[in-house]
């Protein structure tokens, strides 16, 4: 099965779904990671694939009202 785990946010919010991609990696599926790219290293390091995200996580942050 081709799996596509989609989360946007920090490297706390995408780390957690880097373990649960490869839980499902190792179970035989496809599985990619959709999320901003300064974590595709983190996404591909773990052996799975990467899709990007647009935008910057830290211009959210850093806007009126952002985190």
């Amino acid at each position: 099965m081709r799996i596509l785990i989609v989360t946007a946010g920090s490297r706390g919010d995408v780390a957690p779904f880097t373990g649960l991609g490869q839980r499902l990696l190792d179970a035989g599926h496809q599985v990619a990671v959709a999320a901003h790219p300064p974590f595709a290293g983190l996404v591909t390091g773990c052996g799975l694939g990467h899709r990007p995200l647009p935008g910057d996580p830290q211009e959210l942050i850093r806007a009126p009202g952002g985190g």
